[in-house]
């Protein structure tokens, strides 16, 4: 007799039959209806030409056929669902994979040096490639390998990927040393709405998501100049009197002084992303966590 034969499911139920010595009981802890259950014992009597388990008072007693085969089925089973829910192995110091994530400039000027210092310790043949992919075509790009991971802001609305968030920071106003505005302990919004502004975005008129908070207030900054990349701006704002709404810990990171907002903005918070068909692949744990614990140092070191 063939396996290919077999509807493999029929052995989950077999096993249950045997366990619970009852077609109710069974059908419970499988998860189907009873005369589903009476179905696949029908099948496998068919197959097994035997009865497999015989009615009595005390429930359903398995054939002496059923004894024989029972042991190889359950171990048969732990095997597969083992290979279910465990990891795929994998074995960094060996590997030669690439991994491709779409991170942005200011996520790659946060992490990279410490993520690319870990991977060489760790794994030496492994490479990484970095690009960014625009937000809505995230999802496809996960789903066909095109990219590994991707860090953003936003969680994709699609039940195919899952993500973790790995990291949070404030909203602050970045200046320059000895800028008027560092002679004051507490800005108020009449004094920031004064200052001159860096609006970063890859689009003509987009909104950073302070500018979007103040929109909703009726509020619109004095944007002096727009730029597509968050890494120039450091030295911008350090020989100019243009400030910048940024993260604390950017500001910390590039010697920028600064000043808390005079208003409510929700925390700047970055997510990991990926395709949920690769979670329990063994590399990919095995970076989602190397990710991770690079955030985690950047947020330790501002502190």
């Amino acid at each position: 007799m063939k396996i290919s034969a077999f509807d493999l499911n029929l052995f989950v139920i077999m096993n249950s039959i045997y366990t619970e010595g009852s077609l109710t009981k069974a059908a419970e802890v499988v998860g189907i209806t009873q005369p589903a259950v009476s179905n696949a014992l029908s099948r496998l009597r068919e197959k097994f030409d035997d009865e497999l388990f015989v009615r009595t008072g005390s429930g359903m007693v398995p054939t002496q056929k059923t004894e024989n085969i029972i042991k190889d089925i359950q171990n048969a089973l732990q095997l597969m669902q083992k290979s279910v829910n465990e990891p795929d192995e994998f074995d960094p110091a060996t590997s030669q994979k690439t991994f491709r994530i779409s991170l942005g400039d200011i996520n790659e000027g946060r992490i990279l040096a410490i993520l690319i210092s870990k991977i060489e310790k760790q794994a030496p043949n492994i490479k990484l490639e970095c690009y960014y992919t625009a937000r809505g075509q995230v999802p496809h790009a996960l789903a066909t390998n095109e990219l590994s991971f991707a860090v953003d802001p936003f969680i994709p609305n699609s039940k195919d990927t899952n993500s973790s968030k790995v990291f949070s920071d404030k909203f602050v106003i970045a200046h320059r040393a000895n800028h008027p505005v560092s002679k004051i302990t507490e800005i108020t919004l009449d004094e920031a709405l004064k200052l001159k502004y860096i609006n970063i975005s890859n689009r003509k008129r987009g909104a950073s998501v302070v500018e979007m908070e103040m929109q909703k207030m009726q509020l619109q900054p004095e944007i002096a100049l727009r730029a597509q990349h968050y890494l120039v701006t450091p030295e911008i704002v350090r020989s100019s009197d243009l400030c910048l709404l940024c993260s604390e810990t950017f500001a910390k990171k590039h010697g920028l002084s600064y000043v808390n907002l005079p208003f409510d903005v929700p925390p700047l918070e970055q997510y990991l992303i990926w395709h949920k068909s690769d979670d329990n692949d063994g590399s990919h744990i095995w970076m989602r966590t190397l990710i991770a614990e690079s955030f985690q140092e950047v947020n330790a070191a501002a502190l």
